[in-house]
């Protein structure tokens, strides 16, 4: 399949790497994705297949509806990684625009440590050493799968993890995806996955706090036609009497985005001296642009940022009044 001259120089000098340095720590954003898990749960795999010594430290636990995943079990917290006589040559970080966004991990990364970047986020900063950043790839995935093909170490379970970072990232093949990346699904079908099997896994999977999580966020569901968006809030308190997670939010945001004729929707998550909104995109709107107008960033139409030591209702006031102060055209779609 086609890639370009860029992309092949990248996956060389990527793979060169590899096969130069003995020791890996792989990680990822805090509260990791299934884009984010898959790779780092692939590139575990692949390079224990060539020898080397890898682990996978992540700030947060992942959603659980990913532990069918090859490798889940292996992956250790910092706090852990802090007890650890570890120091690894190359430090790899998946699918992370911003090297503040891996969250306190970075403050153990030695010095000495070469730091790979492999992400697909715009507004990636290029904090890496090395630096494969690919907006038009569906997903970090997708271009774990060239280096993986590369280096020849592709099989059943790496594969496995790849698709799972595929599938998440675009939405079940809803948004930002192209030929290229069938081709990629192809070969992975080709390495013995099952796709129906993996995604009856990371569907099917609800925990009963997750469902409950999503019944107080639908019940509460607002919208503002001045800016045809809608939204909901989920409260520190939500989460104590639901019993659910952070990482349990993601089916909240999913289900919002299926409001018909809404043009964008958010949601407000309220943390410990911060509020997070994540946003998403339904007509065009380019949700990136709108999330870095509060210093945050992501896809243009999936994004994020935080609002720190403030309430939500303040974070929200200042959110809406900014958003309906943008210049945007007739149909409320913002440049």
């Amino acid at each position: 399949m086609h890639i370009t001259a860029h992309e092949k120089k990248m996956i060389r000098e990527i793979s060169q790497e590899i096969k130069t340095y003995k020791n890996f720590l792989l990680t990822t954003h805090q509260t990791p994705d299934g884009d984010g898990i898959g790779c780092e749960l692939a590139f575990l795999r692949l390079l224990k297949k060539l020898g080397k010594n890898a682990i996978v430290v992540n700030e947060n636990l992942s959603s659980s509806v990913y532990e069918f995943l090859p490798g889940y079990n292996d992956i250790i917290d910092v706090d852990e990684y802090a007890q650890m006589k570890f120091s690894p040559d190359v430090i790899i970080v998946f699918d992370c625009s911003h090297k503040d966004r891996i969250g306190k991990l970075v403050s153990f990364f030695p010095v000495e440590s070469k730091i790979l970047n492999i992400d697909h986020h715009d507004g990636n900063t290029f904090f890496g050493d090395i630096n494969w950043v690919c907006p038009s790839c569906s997903s970090v995935g997708e271009m774990c799968f060239f280096i993986a093909h590369d280096l020849e170490a592709l099989d059943n379970a790496i594969a496995e993890c790849l698709y799972v970072a595929i599938l998440t990232d675009t939405g079940s093949f809803r948004h930002h995806f192209d030929l290229k990346t069938i081709k990629v699904v192809s070969e992975l079908i080709r390495a013995g996955i099952n796709p129906e099997q993996i995604a009856d896994n990371v569907y099917n999977n609800n925990s009963l706090a997750c469902l409950k999580l999503l019944g107080h966020a639908l019940i509460s569901i607002e919208y503002d036609s001045s800016i045809n968006a809608a939204w909901t809030i989920l409260y520190q308190d939500t989460f104590k009497k639901t019993g659910a997670v952070e990482q349990d939010t993601e089916i909240v945001i999913d289900t919002l985005r299926t409001i018909e004729h809404v043009d964008f929707v958010f949601l407000v998550k309220e943390r410990k001296n911060e509020v997070k909104f994540s946003l998403r995109s339904r007509k065009g709107v380019n949700v990136r642009k709108i999330a870095e107008m509060f210093g945050g960033g992501g896809h243009d139409n999936a994004a994020g940022f935080s609002l720190k030591d403030i309430t939500v209702t303040e974070a929200l006031e200042q959110f809406l009044k900014k958003l309906k102060a943008r210049t945007c055209d007739g149909k409320n779609k913002c440049d």
